[in-house]
């Protein structure tokens, strides 16, 4: 039997991909990028937001033109499960989020990185988000599982461990979880995605800083720098909080990554300009940013001032696309460790250690010899793009 698999929206719903092939696999299938071909078509949808559903939506209606046994997983029938058997009756079964942690045995990833999930539901519950209601409140994945995990990952060549959670920092005892992933053999590159402000402690940050495998970069999703707007969020810090914990992060040399979110109810031009300001003065490494989208049963979908956010977003992008030229350009001459990912024509293509996969930037390298992928090389940058480097073998 072969199963063709798709998996939509973060790398925290990849994992969940992960165990269902791994489930897939004792029941005795195989996996085929046909859906043609396949026996089974699975799709572990994404509905975050409405732009997250609507592709999840729109991919089930084009598989489901394969007439075969098609099942939906994840977030999409946990958060619709009244209405989804009406709008796609073509679909024999429905699986919503997973309700405990499983022991993984199939990637769905490159060969040298996985994504490591320590932790599921989310205590934070800001007001424009949809995945307390989805995925429920913090669970905390034991911390002898993880390292099991790593462990068995690291046996098959995987270098680069990702930690990823809704709220990776809420998981008790983080820096010491890092300090022994540190320490399991064949384990290169340990980085840090999704890790809320207020729960970002001195002590991870010291060991981040002192631990060689730990990658000197950090997901720090901060969303608005508008105290005003913070508070509507129901983010537990101010402005100030955010200039004192920035200050931190770089006097440890940590490259630093955020996700903004613009047009939120109540945001006017003052706080637009605040946002932008913020931006210019921060100069961070790597930015992210995000249209509001107004999600039922949110309290901030009741929040007067709904607003498009089109123009907003443009200009931030503008303001960052000069920012991180001018930082990739003080870049030029530095050597700069990096991870390489394909062959292609003049050289190859790899990510420093300040990119994160599929989100960030690369850098491209000439070589005179041949590079394997999931190499780990040291490249000094000879030319800066907006967002990508260009750079030789060290």
């Amino acid at each position: 039997m072969k199963a063709h698999i798709v998996s939509l929206g973060c790398p925290k719903n990849l994992t969940d991909t992960e165990s269902i092939m791994a489930k897939l696999v004792q029941e005795g299938y195989s996996f085929t990028d046909k859906p043609a071909k396949a026996d089974l078509i699975l799709v572990n949808t994404c509905a975050f937001i409405q732009s997250a559903t609507k592709e999840s939506i729109d991919t089930i209606k084009r598989l489901a033109k394969y007439k075969k046994q098609l099942v939906v997983a994840g977030c999409l029938p946990q958060r619709y499960k009244n209405e989804l058997p009406k709008l796609l009756p073509q679909v024999d079964a429905f699986i919503g989020t997973p309700t405990k942690f499983s022991k993984k045995a199939i990637k769905a990833t490159s060969p040298w990185l996985a994504y490591v999930k320590i932790a599921e539901g989310c205590n934070n519950c800001c007001s424009y988000c949809t995945i307390p209601s989805i995925r429920g409140s913090l669970k905390i994945r034991p911390i002898k599982d993880v390292l099991n995990e790593v462990k068995l990952v690291a046996k098959t060549g995987v270098k680069e461990i990702i930690f990823v959670a809704q709220d990776t920092a809420a998981y008790p005892n983080f820096p010491a979880l890092l300090q022994k992933t540190a320490r399991i053999k064949g384990v290169r590159w340990i980085r840090i995605l999704y890790a809320y402000p207020t729960h970002i402690t001195d002590r991870l940050l010291d060991v981040m800083a002192r631990e060689k495998k730990i990658v000197k970069y950090i997901d720090l999703p901060i969303q608005h720098c508008n105290d005003k707007i913070l508070k509507l969020m129901n983010r537990r810090y101010t402005r100030q909080d955010l200039k004192i914990l920035i200050s931190k992060v770089r006097r440890r040399k940590i490259a630093l990554r955020t996700s903004l979110i613009v047009g939120f109810p109540g945001e006017g031009e003052c706080e637009f300009q605040e946002l932008s300001d913020f931006i210019k003065e921060v100069k961070f490494d790597r930015l992210g940013i995000f249209t509001y989208s107004r999600e039922e049963g949110t309290p901030a979908s009741k929040m007067k001032g709904q607003q498009g956010s089109g123009k907003r977003f443009h200009k931030l992008m503008r303001v960052q696309a000069r920012i991180s030229k001018g930082l990739n350009k003080k870049l030029i001459g530095k050597t700069l460790a990096a991870i390489i990912e394909r062959e292609v024509r003049g050289g190859f293509i790899g990510r420093t250690y300040m990119d994160a996969p599929d989100i960030d930037g690369s850098v491209f390298v000439r070589s005179s010899r041949i590079l394997t992928p999931g190499e780990l090389v040291k490249v000094r940058v000879t030319g800066a793009k907006t967002y990508d480097l260009v750079g030789c073998l060290a």
